[in-house]
């Protein structure tokens, strides 16, 4: 059993596995209008005091253009953005990309555009390849690229399939992030795209949509890569100065980022393999 199905109280796991879809979905899009509502106060007051631009970690200096923040499917980790704080476990891994000797990174997954805007940022010598099925996230990560001056090497696109990834070449030096809601098992597909057997990947592993997933991953990958992977753990919010005007209780509201278990792996491609 899942910590995140231990953690609910009995009526609600009972719940869950009587209403049917429709219902669940509706009470989703309830819980997601009631946290947008609650958190842009938060949001507007952060901004007003701290602007747009990210304070620490490996994007620090990266600024969000105007209005982009408030966009839904920004709004609620904006802020976990903005202090340095969102997926801050895997920062290492970035900055070891950062430090990297790559001509290409794929963004899958690219959402607004933080990590992709953010690499090209970093990186100035790189091609930064962003895909998203939403076509508000495309939009998006465009005007975030513009904003950030970084629009001649950010290439933003819709669907990445594994015939996508096999259509690089194979010479290129290429750093793969994969975040993309459970679709990471099909697209990291060896067999479908070889080239992905010499690529440094970060991949997001969705095991609450799929539990094979994380194994999927490793039974593919363990022949030719080095897997590290780093179990997600909620943020607490200490340390970080620019929030002290919000209770502990807020505090973690706006820096919450997934329900739980999940994990991300780092695979590092073995040399010779």
């Amino acid at each position: 059993m899942s910590a995140s199905t231990v953690s609910k109280p009995l009526h609600v796991r009972v719940a869950s596995a009587i209403v049917p879809d429709a219902g669940k979905h509706a009470i989703d899009s309830v819980r997601a209008r009631l946290s947008r509502r609650r958190m842009a106060p938060l949001r507007e007051e952060y901004l007003r005091r701290h602007g747009p631009e990210v304070l620490r970690g490996p994007f620090a200096g990266l600024r969000y253009p105007p209005g982009l923040p408030e966009h839904d499917h920004v709004a609620h980790h904006v802020l976990a953005k903005l202090v340095g704080s969102y997926e801050s476990q895997i920062y290492p891994w970035f900055e070891e990309w950062i430090a990297g000797d790559f001509e290409l990174v794929i963004d899958v997954g690219c959402a607004e555009g933080f990590y992709a805007v953010g690499f090209a940022r970093a990186m100035p010598a790189v091609e930064v390849r962003a895909y998203d099925i939403l076509a508000q996230a495309r939009e998006d990560c465009a005007a975030f690229a513009r904003a950030n001056g970084v629009q001649e090497r950010v290439t933003i696109g819709g669907e990445c399939t594994p015939a996508t990834l096999a259509a690089v070449s194979g010479d290129a030096r290429v750093a793969l992030l994969s975040d993309c809601e459970g679709y990471e098992k099909i697209l990291l597909d060896p067999q479908l795209a070889p080239n992905l057997r010499n690529w440094s990947i970060i991949v997001e592993q969705h095991t609450l949509v799929d539990p094979t997933i994380a194994d999927t991953i490793k039974r593919r990958f363990s022949d030719t890569h080095e897997i590290e992977v780093i179990d997600y753990v909620p943020p607490d919010g200490g340390g970080l100065a620019e929030l002290d005007w919000l209770s502990d209780e807020q505090r973690r509201f706006v820096l919450s980022e997934r329900p739980f278990p999940m994990s991300w792996a780092m695979l590092r491609p073995r040399r010779g393999a």
